[in-house]
């Protein structure tokens, strides 16, 4: 028993970040290399995918407010480990930011932007998918900034869908 005991611990410790980043570099290195800015929509469809597997656990099925929706997103990406610190702050009626602090993916997504690839995205694809359930999307004003204290901050336009 004690032998079962140690194994089960020793297969416990966790993913380390860097594991993390470096895999979702190499990934999406390789999918900007084979589809270019096609890229984009792995990047979407992945948060959306996401975003299905976890709402119901998040409360985030409608009838709530979109930033609570967008605050609880928030706090479960920080309970799960991926940001230190994050924040979703409205800048006016159109437009707010998202300010995370060590994101685990900032040293590979740092990369790629500089090397002009597309990075995942992770928290924002999640956050955009949150968006397209209260029937809007946002645009990315610029690039996301990374700051020498840790700090990755994004800004965004808010517009709403038309109607179907």
């Amino acid at each position: 028993m004690g032998k079962e005991i140690e194994k089960i611990r020793h297969n416990c410790k966790g993913v380390k970040p860097e594991f993390v980043d470096l895999i979702m570099y190499g990934v999406y290195y390789a999918a900007y290399d084979l589809l270019k800015e096609k890229t984009w929509k792995i990047v979407w469809k992945a948060g959306e995918v996401v975003f299905n597997e976890i709402k119901d656990k998040l409360g985030i099925t409608g009838g709530i407010d979109l930033f609570e929706a967008l605050r609880r997103m928030a706090d479960w990406l920080r309970e799960m480990g991926y940001v230190e610190y994050i924040e979703v702050k409205r800048i006016s009626e159109d437009e707010f930011e998202y300010i995370m602090k060590n994101p685990i993916i900032t040293p590979g997504a740092k990369r790629l932007v500089e090397q002009g690839k597309v990075p995942a995205h992770i928290s924002t694809a999640l956050m955009f998918a949150i968006l397209k359930q209260y029937n809007m999307k946002a645009e990315m004003i610029g690039k996301p900034k990374f700051l020498s204290d840790g700090r990755a901050i994004e800004k965004w336009k808010l517009i709403k869908l038309a109607e179907n």
